[in-house]
């Protein structure tokens, strides 16, 4: 099983028909979420724009690789309740100064 989620982890990049432009990627990934998972994607997007001061600073760290998330995108991972979960808690600990 690990070694399927390994694969299927490579093939996403490969396979995403998202654009890069971080507004578009965004608009293009809520669009395609259920309305619940919308809803906590839109919730986390302003959280973020209060941590980074505007919301184009918010949009860009969205789209961008995330160590802390095993360099997925908070964006990509953020339609799921385990992956918002997973995005707050990357705020929460940058909001912190928390390095680990």
């Amino acid at each position: 099983m690990e070694a399927l989620r390994a694969l299927l982890h490579r093939l996403v990049p490969v396979l995403d028909r998202a654009p890069e432009d971080p507004p578009a990627r965004i608009t293009y990934r809520l669009s395609r979420m259920a309305p619940a998972a919308r809803a906590r994607a839109e919730a986390l997007r302003r959280e973020a724009a209060a941590d980074f001061g505007s919301r184009e600073s918010a949009d860009r760290w969205l789209c961008q690789p995330v160590p802390y998330l095993g360099d997925r995108r908070p964006i990509d991972i953020m339609h799921s309740a385990s992956g918002a979960a997973a995005v707050s808690e990357t705020l929460h600990n940058l909001r912190y100064g928390i390095y680990s």
